[in-house]
């Protein structure tokens, strides 16, 4: 019977290949330095990941994107082709970076994968979300419209003004048969071409002069050719002007 004290072969293999020079031993400071460095990865990648998925929360409010809610395809289409999705590429990639490097330390690494991905993208929007509510973004983007933002300006200015095609907001002034006006947020009046597919609508017989509304069609020389329409209960003021509140 062997002795239960006896050397485990593999410890004294490694211990003879230290003895004889072939493997050196790496000190306290450097696995110190490296916990370190991990620890300082999975901050700056997390507050990276929590900008950037505050910063989609913005474009999507500032451009009153959510609106677009049940009108159609032609608008979604739109705004498919409009949106930035490389915020939402470096997103995936950020969470894919944080769920491997947290799976050195041991309440992660238990975990499956999978798991931990859902629950880092639960988490970001979550936080973004709330983020999005301060004025940090919101901030930022008076700054770049007085171009006093020299580094990310550019970035601020064009996803807070994302031109999605066609889309139109404003107030019906005059219901005239087949032809109604409209002021658009801009101040410009427009006339709408109401045709037979537009009067199947089922808001048709519910729109009221005097009420807002995001009117979807192409315009040609101050007529828009409705494709779809929606009423909308609070869009009172232009975005500068909302920005200009925070």
């Amino acid at each position: 019977m062997k002795k239960e004290n006896s050397k485990n072969p593999i410890t004294e293999k490694v211990v003879s290949k230290i003895e004889r020079g072939e493997l050196k031993m790496k000190s306290r400071a450097y696995f110190v330095a490296k916990s370190f460095l991990v620890i300082g990865l999975l901050v700056l990648f997390s507050l990276l990941l929590l900008y950037l998925g505050s910063l989609i929360v913005f474009v999507l409010r500032v451009n009153d994107i959510l609106l677009f809610h049940g009108i159609g395809f032609y608008a979604i289409r739109s705004i498919l082709l409009s949106f930035p999705w490389y915020l939402v590429f470096l997103i995936f990639v950020l969470i894919l970076l944080i769920g491997v490097i947290g799976r050195k330390f041991q309440f992660v690494y238990r975990r499956p994968l999978i798991v931990s991905l859902i629950a880092i993208l639960v988490m970001v929007i979550v936080s973004s979300v709330l983020i999005e509510r301060s004025s940090l973004h919101y901030s930022f983007f008076r700054l770049a419209e007085q171009q006093r933002l020299p580094v990310a300006g550019g970035m601020y200015r064009n996803l807070g003004n994302i031109d999605i095609d066609n889309a139109h907001f404003g107030v019906i002034l005059e219901k005239q048969n087949d032809l109604w006006v409209m002021e658009l947020d801009s101040g410009e009046r427009a006339k709408l071409k109401v045709t037979e597919k537009t009067k199947g609508k089922r808001l048709y017989s519910q729109i009221e002069e005097g009420e807002k509304v995001l009117v979807i069609g192409e315009m040609d020389e101050g007529v828009i050719d409705v494709i779809n329409f929606k009423t909308i209960e609070r869009r009172s003021r232009s975005n500068n002007q909302r920005l200009n509140e925070r």
